[in-house]
């Protein structure tokens, strides 16, 4: 159903998205036919006619399962009820419903419909392998995207299933060496050895976390706020798609040399939608996420990847308007933030310069770092 410019689903058109002082619930058709009935925020509301509005725009959606990364899966009366007895958790969904309808209302009467980010087309370099140099040899060698992938959590495991649809094969594309650390593998002993490799350009992955730790397979902690060596994160790209991360992790490994963090800064808020619909609620949350590694594998600036994926949030947020899934979309949009240098990017391959003679002791070193010792 179409109103203004936005394609509303039938039930969504019904939804209330304000409420006056006396009580009153506004539609959609009601605000745009007359914008002036809601002047100001609703955050000005008494709390009491916000918790109306939040209780009745839930009552009407359809039944959902709504996901928190780093707390669990819940239906949406258990989420109704902790409106109504307003926990920590009830307040956070009163916040996010009550933002999203200003900015619904904001988009209303707004002049353009955001579109899908452009992705730049993936340039695969044209480099020989090595060339003669003098009394040296330089070589390409191909850089490493290592990905943390939480395989052993419902709720985190489709996430990953997508991610290696459609993210790891973008960097194999561009040539990057794709290590997916996932299942049980998924732990900080192997996750160490491959962060500090100096051929490794990016980390990622979708995980468990809090303000100052992202995790791993069973809560295996891979990297927490000042108990990690600065090597595993120097000169570095991070993205994890995960709670709170961005609030004190992501800072420090910047703070230790990481070029650039991405993630968030609250709890990532998902919805699954098991209806038959024209479109996935489900999978609009990591597209939306998973455009910043796709941008950076195709070479973007961390700012220009960004920068796509609050695009493609908000482009997310227009296909499904005046819903629980955009009201989300909107809330993980707002706390997915960029820390560090946001000229930063990565490449798919590093020189290396070896000279001859190579000293006999170097020599060794390789031959014995490449082989095992025997008797």
């Amino acid at each position: 159903m179409k109103i203004g410019k936005l394609n509303f689903k039938d039930y969504a058109a019904q939804k209330p998205i304000a409420v006056l002082p006396s009580g009153k619930f506004i539609s959609v058709r009601d605000f745009i036919s007359q914008p002036s009935l809601c002047l100001g925020s609703l955050f000005a509301l008494d709390n009491n006619l916000q918790l109306d509005l939040a209780l009745k725009r839930y009552e009407m959606e359809p039944d959902f399962e709504l996901g928190i990364i780093d707390i669990g899966a819940f239906t949406k009366n258990e989420i109704i009820n902790h409106i109504r007895n307003q926990s920590e958790l009830g307040r956070m969904a009163l916040r996010a419903e009550i933002a999203y309808c200003n900015e619904l209302m904001a988009s209303l009467v707004g002049k353009k419909i955001p579109s899908s980010p452009k992705m730049p087309k993936p340039i695969i370099p044209k480099i020989p392998d090595w060339k003669p140099v003098k009394k040296c040899l330089i070589m390409r060698l191909p850089t490493r995207a290592v990905f943390c992938e939480n395989t052993t959590d419902p709720v985190t495991t489709p996430f990953t299933y997508y991610r290696k649809k459609y993210v790891h094969p973008e960097f194999r594309k561009r040539g990057f060496t794709v290590i997916i650390l996932e299942g049980t593998e998924d732990t900080r002993d192997k996750f160490v050895s491959h962060a500090k490799n100096p051929l490794t350009e990016y980390l990622s992955g979708v995980g468990h976390g809090n303000y100052n730790i992202y995790t791993g397979h069973w809560g295996n902690i891979i990297l927490e706020e000042c108990q990690y060596d600065s090597k595993e994160v120097k000169n570095k790209a991070i993205h994890f798609l995960s709670c709170k991360t961005a609030a004190k992790l992501g800072p420090d490994t910047v703070k230790k040399g990481a070029r650039c963090y991405a993630g968030y800064t609250e709890n990532f808020i998902l919805v699954w939608d098991e209806r038959q619909t024209r479109i996935d609620e489900f999978n609009l949350f990591p597209e939306s996420d998973s455009v910043f590694d796709i941008m950076m594998a195709r070479g973007a600036t961390a700012k220009e990847a960004f920068e796509a994926a609050i695009n493609a949030f908000n482009f997310a947020i227009n296909k499904v308007p005046n819903t629980v899934a955009a009201t989300y979309l909107t809330w993980d949009r707002e706390h997915l933030k960029l820390i560090g240098n946001p000229s930063a990017k990565i490449k798919p391959y590093r020189f290396v310069k070896i000279c001859f003679p190579i000293k006999p002791l170097e020599r060794q070193d390789a031959l014995v770092e490449a082989g095992t010792l025997e008797d």
